[in-house]
C-alpha cells in the first residue's frame, strides 16, 4: 500500500534543474487527522516552506512548480519521470507529508535516479508539531537525509 502511495505521489513533484541537479516536485499533503478547523491555507504555506528548505539545502536543486505538472493529468509515474528528464536533472525528489493528528506528522520521501527511474533512497520520518518551525526543522533534517543518501 505504501509503495502504491509513493508511486502515485512520485508523479507530483516537478522542477526545473540543471544537469547533475535535483528536481524537487511539489510536496503533497495527505491529511487524515479529521480536525474540524480548515487549515488549508496554513498547510499550503507549510508545504511551500518544506519545498523551499529542500531547494536551499540541496546543491543544484530546483523546484518544479505546480503549473509544470499540470500537463501530467493524471499524475502517473511515467509522466512525472518524463517531466523530470526534461529538466535535465540527474535525480528527483518526491515528498508526501501525512498528518495523522493535531501533533503527529510523517514525511515520506523518495530520491529517484531520473535516467533509470531507480530508487536511490527512501525516507520515512516522523515529526511533532503542526506549526511553521516544526516543518522547518523537519525540512532541514530531510534535506540532510537526502544529501547523505545521494552521496
Amino acid at each position: 500500500m505504501r509503495q502504491a502511495i509513493f508511486a502515485g505521489f512520485a508523479a507530483v513533484l516537478p522542477l526545473f534543474a540543471s544537469a547533475d541537479g535535483i528536481a524537487i516536485f511539489p510536496v503533497k499533503l495527505l491529511d487524515t487527522s479529521k480536525e474540524a478547523r480548515d487549515q488549508t491555507a496554513e498547510h499550503e504555506r507549510r508545504l511551500n516552506i518544506l519545498a523551499e528548505i529542500l531547494q536551499s539545502e540541496l546543491d543544484g536543486a530546483a523546484l518544479i512548480g505546480k503549473q509544470a505538472i499540470a500537463g501530467c493529468q493524471p499524475e502517473t509515474t511515467e509522466c512525472l519521470m518524463l517531466l523530470a528528464r526534461e529538466t535535465e536533472a540527474e535525480r528527483a525528489v518526491f515528498v508526501v507529508v501525512q498528518k495523522t493528528s493535531t501533533l503527529i506528522l510523517q514525511i515520506f520521501a523518495n530520491l529517484v535516479d531520473v535516467e533509470t527511474g531507480e530508487l536511490i533512497a527512501s525516507r520515512d520520518l516522523n515529526f511533532r508539531g503542526d506549526n511553521d518551525e516544526a516543518w522547518r526543522r523537519a525540512g532541514r533534517f530531510l534535506a540532510e537525509q537526502m544529501r547523505d543518501a545521494g552521496d
